[in-house]
């Protein structure tokens, strides 16, 4: 029996997306996205039992595509027609394409990851060449786009509404009683204190290598492999929105509690707003000052959770662009995507497999009105004649199976091999500097950063000349790092540079790194969110007090 499969897919998805610099619209524009490659777009457009039925023809959707198998070539052409025609002619902006093959049972049942895999790739080598699988027309009528200059359609263009299906989405993963805001200015910044926003992209770690194992499977049925990739798919989608929704449930604690009070909020608004949460893709943006820390909420509630039909827990990398309210917004995107690519790298070289699979991390750049065409242009300026300035990307977490395979194969655990670049320690670091532990004039911190600007020896002559010898790692370590664990011996000298490893299996020392630079850049943009423990140590204060005042 032959089977004809499917593969359709909306084309350069994040230039859709991101195409204007107004939130409502990137908003708008993901849900559309999502709306036109589901299930529900493809029944209320065909309206055809005898042509789709999802029970029926779905085979996997996800991530801005989506995979059928038709009973004949015909009705499968006639599926992508109809499908397309409408897209075009709703959201002109979009561009799909599509590939169709044939494939038999026997094959199918024998390997049917190979034949999705076979179907993907013909797909990869049409979008290549730019054969779209329809031609995105005008209908005769334009405009121009005052902002932009760009031609804008006109008439049946409904990119100004969120579809139903996902406001209902929002609905279930935003707090209660809190207004979801569609401008960046109602954040929570302001012109005296704060108009940075910060723009989070979250990416699921070694996900593809987890899919590979599946498609790998050769014990199960052309069917079995259906329903085992769904429940896959669909239990991904399912936890990473959780982990959103408990990292909003965080963000309005610390708003009831106080801690975000310097946030200028109106009304009700709240100071996150999902853009895409499409499987293990995420973006969302934040008030700039807390962008860092949601990202690190989300991660940790991530990692908590296993995957139901893979038994396997999560790791992920987020990368963090905090950047002004009116910087080009596509820009600001694309680098919070390097940024999450470089932490990737960097806890591939700390992961057991080499895969990142154990390793969560994080990295960040706060744009002060430089701009670098790539993420290495703009981490030059982090070079000095003696290191560098940046510690970045840090560790957030690492899974609970991680320290035994250390153990078994002759490693110390990674958080003892590697203390200084732990996102917790940075945490304290920078709490420290904002809390005044560390005695000086917000003036004197900032000469110390342009200090270290210029090396190690400038840096130090300045501490020395000031007599500010406790910002110093001797003193600084105390509270924040294990003092028997920095780095390669070099742990009880007074630094403000210190050598580092770059993954478990680097025997050299390593490059040198600031050890407080990353603190006293991020201090006037940062605020750090409640700790578990801290909400349960004020608890118990305040069951003290009231004991002792009866």
């Amino acid at each position: 029996m032959a089977h004809f499969l499917t593969i359709l897919e909306v084309s350069q998805k994040q230039a859709y997306i991101f195409s204007s610099n107004s939130l409502k619209d990137n908003v708008t524009n993901s849900a559309v996205i999502a709306w036109v490659m589901s299930p529900k777009y493809f029944s209320d457009t065909v309206n055809q039992k005898e042509i789709f039925d999802e029970e029926k023809n779905i085979v996997y959707s996800g991530g801005g595509h989506v995979v059928l198998e038709f009973e004949n070539e015909e009705t499968a052409r006639t599926f992508v027609k109809i499908v397309t025609f409408q897209i075009r002619s709703e959201y002109p902006g979009i561009e799909v394409f599509s590939v169709t093959r044939e494939y038999d049972q026997q094959k199918l049942d024998k390997e049917p990851g190979k034949c999705l895999k076979d179907l993907t790739a013909n797909l990869e080598r049409k979008k290549s060449v730019r054969l779209a699988s329809f031609h995105q027309g005008t209908f005769g009528i334009e405009e121009i786009d005052s902002k932009t200059l760009d031609p804008k359609l006109v008439g049946n263009y409904k990119n100004d509404e969120m579809p139903k299906q996902e406001r209902e989405i929002e609905k279930k993963l935003s707090p209660d009683e809190k207004k979801q805001v569609d401008e960046f200015r109602k954040l929570g910044g302001s012109k005296d204190k704060s108009n940075f926003i910060a723009v989070v992209h979250i990416d699921g770690n070694a996900m593809g290598k987890r899919v590979e194992n599946i498609y790998k499977n050769s014990s199960l049925s052309w069917n079995e492999f259906k329903k085992h990739l769904q429940e896959f798919s669909k239990t991904i989608d399912d936890d990473f929105k959780a982990a959103y929704k408990e990292m909003t449930n965080e963000v309005e604690s610390n708003l009831k509690s106080g801690t975000l009070k310097e946030l200028k909020l109106n009304d009700n608004d709240f100071p996150v707003r999902r853009i895409i949460t499409a499987g293990d893709d995420i973006c969302f943006v934040a008030e700039g000052r807390i962008g860092i820390e949601c990202a690190v909420s989300f991660i940790k509630a991530l990692t908590k959770k296993k995957n139901k039909v893979d038994k396997t827990g999560y790791a992920a990398c987020a990368g963090v662009a905090i950047v002004h309210q009116k910087y080009p917004f596509y820009r600001a995107y694309e680098l919070a995507e390097s940024l999450c690519s470089n932490a990737k790298r960097f806890g591939a070289k700390w992961s057991s497999d080499g895969s990142g699979s154990d390793i969560s991390a994080i990295d960040w750049h706060i744009e002060f009105g430089e701009m670098g065409d790539s993420l290495d242009e703009i981490r030059q300026q982090y070079q000095t004649p003696d290191g560098r300035l940046e510690m970045r990307p840090y560790i957030v977490t690492v899974t609970e199976e991680e320290p035994e395979k250390e153990k078994q194969n002759g490693w110390n655990s990674i958080l003892e091999k590697e203390p200084v670049r732990q996102y917790s320690n940075f945490k304290k670091l920078v709490n420290r500097v904002q809390n005044n532990e560390i005695i000086y004039a917000r003036g004197k911190m900032k000469e110390l950063r342009n200090a270290l600007k210029q090396g190690e020896r400038t840096a130090e002559s300045f501490v020395y000349f000031n007599k500010m010898e406790d910002v110093m790692l001797e003193n600084l370590q105390e509270n924040t790092y294990h003092c028997d664990q920095i780095a390669s011996g070099e742990g009880l000298e007074r630094k403000l540079f210190i050598k580092i490893k770059e993954g478990k299996n680097d025997s050299t020392d390593g490059e040198k790194h600031s050890v407080i630079f990353d603190a006293l850049e991020i201090c006037d943009t940062y605020i750090g969110f409640k700790e578990e423990r801290q909400w349960k140590l004020e608890w118990n204060c305040y069951q003290m007090r009231f004991l002792e005042t009866g």
